[in-house]
């Protein structure tokens, strides 16, 4: 009852040539195992039909219930696959009428059993990524790696960057792009925001007090005193008082506008800083609404993008910047290596010191992952519902056969060895049964 090697091997390359080969060879085995018994029984039973000889019969009880073992399950591993013999008997060909099904049944037993939304975060939970990053990233091994990978993809990472197609390309989309860029619009979206709630106070604030030190320090007077000097009259520099005067003017300037500009970053309420405050809101409105102020930006605009020089500035620093990183990459000591190499010990090591932002991290994982899971398992599922019942009903079931009708040949072939254990067994305590009955009975007489 031979069942026949499959003609035709699914595609899957040589691994699944391999389980057909041996699937195959299980199936011989099983095949000859049970053809054994056939030929025990026959043999045997031609030998010594009435089996007076005890040996014989126990060998041919041994082989009468091998083959029905062997036989029994022949029929029900056929049965998965196809019609035994080809007769359509009911309950057989489980397989290729169930398929449909199958696709179901598989889709939600992996959808339901793995890919639950619990199952998947407490492995992440068990997973502890920010504990794992922290210790992989302290690692010299990983640090070196990572700053390895990066040396190895960077040459043809250069090579496409510094490519005259891809910056022509680049330049091109730049442009096309920022030239119907609304840039009153986006300069009113970006004063509304910097603006909203207060949030430029402590910006003008730093940017006052900055420019209140920069009038205290030396350099700025003396600059100052230059240019006062020299636009003095010519009598006081006939008299050499030019300095001089210079020199006073320039503090007394200094001086109060030093004050002026304290003054405006400690009081909010300053007249000037009002007047300017209430200038902005108005400025914002003419971003939006005013033709003329919006088309002076529009011109601007298109000057830069048209300015061929700065286009060949930008170009120049660009060439400058990939000849040094190749010329970096190519150096044994390469400082981009070393850089990377100490960034991810740092991070690392900062990160594994710091138990509140591993805890944060990993709380940040799961919440980005939890809204997806639902979503994804349910694609995951009608993917597998869609490629399974897209097979067909033959290629189902040649995947299916090769996937695990070699442990089910190994069945056929057990059920077979167990079955002449069986038969063995059942001789022997029908014989005991026997042998005790005689003697029963001799004793009763």
């Amino acid at each position: 009852m031979a069942e026949p090697v499959l003609q035709a091997v699914p595609p899957g390359g040589p691994d699944n040539i391999a389980k057909a080969e041996k699937l195959a060879r299980k199936k011989r085995l099983a095949l000859l195992t049970l053809l054994l018994a056939c030929a025990c029984f026959i043999g045997l039973t031609i030998y010594d039909p009435n089996h007076h000889n005890p040996w014989v019969g126990l060998f041919v009880a041994m082989s009468e219930a091998a083959m029905v073992g062997g036989l029994a399950d022949w029929f029900a591993i056929v049965a998965l696959f196809r019609h035994p013999l080809g007769l359509k008997i009911p309950h057989t060909a489980i397989i290729p009428r169930s398929k449909d099904k199958i696709a179901r049944n598989l889709a939600d037993f992996i959808c339901d059993h793995f890919l639950g939304k619990d199952h998947v975060l407490d492995k992440i939970r068990e997973f502890d990524p920010a504990n794992r990053l922290a210790k992989q990233c302290a690692s010299p091994e990983t640090s070196a790696k990572i700053a390895d990978l990066v040396v190895k993809f960077a040459p043809r990472l250069m090579y496409l960057l510094d490519s005259a197609e891809l910056q022509e390309f680049v330049r091109a989309t730049t442009r096309e792009k920022l030239r119907d860029m609304d840039v009153g619009r986006l300069s009113a979206r970006f004063l509304t925001i910097l603006t909203q709630d207060g949030r430029h106070h402590e910006m003008v604030d730093s940017l006052l007090n900055d420019i209140a030190d920069f009038t205290n320090s030396d350099e700025t007077r003396n600059m100052l005193a230059d240019k006062i000097a020299g636009e003095l009259w010519s009598v006081l520099r006939w008299v050499n008082l030019d300095k001089a005067v210079a020199d006073n003017i320039t503090e007394k300037v200094a001086a109060g506008l030093r004050e002026l500009i304290q003054d405006l970053a400690d009081n909010k309420d300053h007249e000037l800083r009002l007047k300017f405050e209430n200038k902005i809101p108005l400025f914002i409105d003419r971003l939006n609404t005013d033709p003329a102020l919006r088309a002076r930006l529009d011109q601007f605009r298109d000057r830069m993008l048209e300015n061929q020089e700065l286009s060949d500035y930008i170009g120049h620093i660009w060439r400058k910047a990939l000849d040094w990183i190749k010329q970096d990459f190519a150096n044994p000591q390469s400082e981009i290596r070393r850089a990377i190499m100490g960034a991810s010990r740092n991070i690392g090591s900062k990160l594994d010191e710091d138990p509140d932002m591993k805890d944060w991290l990993n709380r940040w994982i799961m919440e980005t992952v939890d809204p997806y899971i639902d979503e994804y398992r349910e694609k995951i599922r009608s993917f597998l519902m869609e490629r399974v019942k897209a097979w067909s009903a033959d290629e189902l079931t040649a995947q299916l056969e090769l996937a695990m009708g070699s442990d089910l040949q190994s069945i056929r072939l057990n059920g077979t060895l167990v079955g002449a254990l069986i038969g063995g067994v059942l001789f022997g305590v029908m014989q005991f049964i026997g042998w005790v009955v005689v003697a029963g009975q001799a004793t009763a007489q």
